[in-house]
């Protein structure tokens, strides 16, 4: 990919001035927020809305295209987003009435200046209900082969049967399976979707990025280029400034952007996101580089000790959930005995207390415990899975004698993570657990975040971290494990994906609940498929004249955040 030479000496230009005259509000030029939050070390790997699968992607992507309805980050509750929205009296047909004249915008770098997109006739192209169809044909097109088109496609009329059709269809075909989706444009700001699965749950889903407005002009004409900074057009109350690839990100204010009660007009002018792993992260903080910064685990101690560190220190439970997959096309973990083992063999409070030491909780589940009609593992202990060293090395060596095995001739076992300093803690630690309760030696191999993404599927295991996308149990068990996601995995189970649906569907609380402990069972016990480790907390360092919202949902909106005196 091409980065513009003009846009690395802008964004170095940027860093001078700020070292000229301090961070945050500059009498001089534009205020600018530096930060680290839900970055890490490595590059956004996209900005295409159909294709982002990853927290860093998602959280640059909403602040350029808002959604139909949009989740309140503080309270998870789902609100109005583009659009507001009347359902019918069954529950089968949601209609958007989407805010008219809000513009298409790009960033010109010559002009140094967010401009409107014009179309052929020389007039402002506006966001339009079809703009949001070409987003939601795209999630779902094979041919674009998005990751999170099977969140999608079950609740649309027609959408499984394209999600699922041959990519390489006919125009012809192609056009049909187009047509029989239920999404229409009544006109140019009243968009229609038909739900195959009436459920008031897919308010959650239309709050996704996967279902926003894109640009299919520009799309059609540069292809994969259309969300470098020298092309995108984008509508939200930021726009792509420049992106120096694996070095940072800056958004600047979009002035098109009339704001809503819900997405307000941004009050900072410019949000830099610096791409580094939580140590340097820190430093760069204290040196008062950036005003939002992630807290690694090694420095918690220090923090806690110091009264003007930890006053700037915020915590709460998290939105995240820390496991180990394990592929179930490799023979050893085709046996459920062999996963249980591992699982049971990693001391999931010793990664909390020597590692990560900010109250995180052991998770004998996949969901987290805050999500509707999620099982809690104290309710449920007897589908829950435990740290239990000694139960491991039996269940293991039951395994291998049956084999006719010892357990220095399981080979080939590795541990995938993305690159950070405390997955690489966590794999140490697991690696040596796995060595003194099982007998097993495994590899560990690091990758940028990248081509971790990719690789991962192919691994014998790797550390993953789902934080969720729509604060309910369906979008942990259903769009991460059920079999028509095709999960990494490759975890298939048909009592699994009966259990899911029917909770889906399921309007008793406490029966919908039941239901997920069945589901939850069979994952990490009876056909398991993961090692579930612990429940993340949210915490971060903030500078005090910087006045923000606190998310709950692994993004923030940088346009509701300001400088104070």
């Amino acid at each position: 990919m091409r980065v513009s030479p003009f846009r690395t000496v802008l964004a170095l230009g940027l860093v001078l001035v700020v070292l000229a005259s301090g961070i945050g509000v500059n009498a001089q030029g534009p205020s600018v927020l530096y930060t680290t939050r839900q970055m890490g070390a490595s590059d956004v790997p996209t900005l295409d809305p159909s294709v982002a699968q990853d927290v860093p992607s998602v959280q640059v992507i909403v602040e350029l295209f808002p959604e139909l309805n949009r989740t309140n980050e503080e309270t998870a509750e789902v609100q109005d987003g583009m659009a507001t929205l009347t359902v019918s009296d069954d529950g089968s047909v949601y209609t958007y009435s989407i805010m008219p004249e809000v513009p298409w915008v790009r960033y010109n770098a010559v002009s140094g200046a967010v401009e409107q997109v014009l179309d052929e006739a020389g007039n402002p192209r506006y966001v339009t209900a079809n703009d949001y169809i070409t987003g939601i044909i795209r999630t779902l097109d094979p041919a674009v082969a998005s990751n999170y088109a099977g969140i999608l496609s079950p609740w649309i009329v027609g959408g499984d049967a394209f999600r699922t059709s041959d990519p390489a269809a006919s125009a012809e075909e192609r056009a049909a399976l187009i047509e029989g989706l239920g999404v229409r444009a009544l006109d140019d700001y009243t968009l229609e979707i038909t739900l195959a699965i009436p459920s008031v749950v897919f308010t959650n889903i239309a709050a996704m990025w996967i279902a926003t407005a894109q640009p299919g002009w520009l799309i059609d004409e540069v292809g994969d280029f259309w969300i470098e900074p020298d092309s995108i057009e984008t509508y939200g109350p930021y726009a792509l400034k420049s992106w120096v690839h694996d070095e940072s990100l800056t958004l600047i204010k979009n002035p098109f952007w009339p704001g809503t009660d819900t997405i307000p007009q941004a009050s900072i002018d410019e949000i830099v996101f610096r791409f580094l792993d939580a140590g340097p992260s820190l430093a760069a903080y204290e040196a008062g580089e950036i005003q939002v910064s992630e807290i690694p685990g090694d420095q918690l101690d220090r923090i806690l000790a110091s009264p003007e560190l930890s006053a700037e220190r915020y915590v709460t439970f998290g939105t995240c959930s820390y496991y180990y997959g394990f592929n179930k096309d490799l023979e050893i973990f085709q046996d459920a005995r062999v996963v249980r083992a591992f699982s049971m063999a990693i001391d999931r409070q010793a990664i909390i207390d020597n590692i990560l030491r900010a109250g995180q909780e052991p998770a004998g589940f996949f969901t987290l415990p805050s999500m509707n009609a999620a099982p809690r593992q104290e309710d449920y202990p007897e589908y829950a899975i435990f740290s239990d060293p000694e139960a491991a090395a039996a269940l293991f060596q039951e395994y291998l004698d049956e084999k006719g095995m010892t357990a220095d001739q399981v080979t080939g076992v590795s541990i995938l993570y993305n690159t950070n300093a405390t997955h690489e803690a966590i794999a140490q630690a697991i690696q040596q657990m796995w060595a003194e309760t099982l007998g097993v030696e495994v590899q560990l191999t690091s990758q940028d975040f990248g081509t971790y993404l990719e690789d991962r599927r192919n691994a014998p295991v790797w550390r993953a971290g789902w934080c969720f996308d729509y604060p309910d149990t369906n979008n942990w068990l259903y769009d991460v494990f059920h079999s028509s996601v095709d999960p990494d995995n490759h975890f298939n189970n048909p009592e699994f994906d009966r259990l899911v649906e029917q909770a889906r569907v399921e309007s008793d609380l406490q029966a919908r609940t039941d239901l997920y402990a069945q589901a939850e069972n069979i994952l990490v016990n009876t056909d398991a498929a993961i090692a579930p480790i612990y429940y993340y907390v949210t915490q971060d360092m903030t500078k005090p004249n910087v006045e923000r919202t606190h998310s709950v949902i692994t993004r923030e909106y940088y346009e509701k955040w300001s400088f104070v005196e």
